[in-house]
């Protein structure tokens, strides 16, 4: 297993200094290429039973939002990337401000850790909280 993620972290370091040295010409298929290394990555460590759990962030519309604007970057090159990079920061001055503000009043959920311990995530800092079994911060 370790000589197996020893390799992919070798071909992400030789695409790294790809893009780094040029990237106008790399950065494209780097991408591609990264996202190829992590899914095989994954693979490699659920073969050797290392648990993988998926993320317990909800998405927000400005995750969808962020993503999309990727994939669209990828598919129609840079100068029409630049005009829906335009396009996504009107969207976000003008509707997501008002998301935000709401998302973040009602973000109270709380998470259990494996070793059983609760925590939040602060708002304020996004450091984790240690917290009880109802979301009660617990104060040392």
């Amino acid at each position: 297993m370790t000589s197996k993620i020893k390799d992919i972290r070798d071909q992400n370091a030789i695409q790294w200094a790809k893009v780094i040295a040029n990237p106008h010409a790399y950065a494209a298929d780097s991408i591609d290429l990264f996202r190829r290394d992590i899914v095989l990555l994954a693979a490699v460590l659920m073969e050797h039973g290392v648990k993988m759990e998926l993320p317990t962030k909800e998405r927000t519309p400005e995750d969808v939002l962020k993503e999309g604007m990727g994939e669209l970057g990828m598919m129609l090159g840079s100068k029409a990337f630049g005009n829906a990079l335009s396009f996504w920061r009107r969207i976000k001055e003008d509707g997501m401000m008002d998301y935000e503000s709401t998302y973040e009043e009602a973000d109270d959920e709380y998470y259990q850790r494996d070793n059983g311990t609760y925590f939040f995530i602060d708002p304020e800092t996004g450091e984790e909280v240690d917290c009880d079994d109802t979301g009660e911060e617990i104060i040392r």
